[in-house]
């Protein structure tokens, strides 16, 4: 195996982890409405714990893939820039949002992982948790998208659309606040406003942004000069690699 296919397997993270997520979501039994009442949310687990399990298990491993995207995606933008500020912003925002999203899904394994046990307020309380985690993910979730955006519609690496569509993902973030003041309605924690929409363009904006630069990292070897696309082969291709080409421009790798 060739170390193109290799670059082509590390463009394509970001899509594996919008499948596992998708996944996930999908084998997830329907949860109560948030404001039912606690033994409604006991006797939910209870019933669906394997099927909660199940869903913990794939969001877990999705996170693995985002986590790796993101060191993509950060090489790619600093080879793009040139200099590591907003890079840096964007690879520090999708930590700290994968971060607050493992807290938000340790509480519902919690949840899932004693049913029988546990009093149900603790329990409604433990589902809760795991709602309000896209609340402290928001200005992360933010930061990653806005500060990738920057850097497409400056540089041109990618289509001007792809920039427009991360400042999309970015804007609708803060509508997850809603889940803060209301526990029904559009703006609830799994409301269309509150969760769906955010959720679902942010996934489109991952999903683009993997899907493109795995393109260009299997055409990249056709360009004949140094071009913005080579370079960013060099760097998804690994340190080695980047170094090399740090090497040829005068600036560390």
């Amino acid at each position: 195996m060739n170390d193109d296919r290799y670059v082509e397997y590390g463009a394509a993270t970001g899509i594996v982890f919008v499948v596992l997520s998708l996944a996930g979501f999908i084998v997830l039994p329907t949860p109560p409405d948030l404001n039912a009442p606690s033994q409604e949310w006991a006797s939910y687990f209870l019933g669906h714990h394997g099927g909660v399990r199940a869903s913990m298990v794939l969001l877990a491993v999705a996170m693995f893939f985002f986590i790796w995207f993101l060191g993509t995606l950060t090489s790619v933008l600093r080879i793009a820039t040139g200099t590591p500020r907003l890079p840096s912003i964007a690879f520090a925002g999708g930590i700290l949002a994968a971060a607050a999203l493992l807290v938000g899904l340790s509480a519902e394994a919690v949840a899932a992982y004693r049913p029988q046990g546990v009093d149900p307020l603790i329990t409604r309380a433990l589902n809760d948790i795991f709602v309000m985690v896209g609340v402290a993910a928001i200005p992360a979730l933010v930061a990653l998208f806005a500060a990738t955006a920057v850097v497409i519609l400056r540089t041109g690496a990618f289509p001007a659309w792809l920039g427009w569509l991360l400042v999309a993902a970015a804007a609708v973030q803060p509508l997850t606040f809603g889940a803060m003041f209301t526990k029904h309605g559009a703006f609830a924690g799994d409301g269309v406003l509150g969760f769906v929409v955010p959720v679902i363009v942010s996934f489109v904006a991952i999903f683009a942004l993997s899907a493109l630069l795995t393109a260009w990292a299997r055409n990249a070897t056709q360009a004949g000069n140094p071009t913005l696309t080579e370079r960013i082969r060099g760097a998804v291709s690994g340190a080695a690699s980047g170094a090399r080409v740090g090497a040829r421009e005068g600036r560390p790798g």
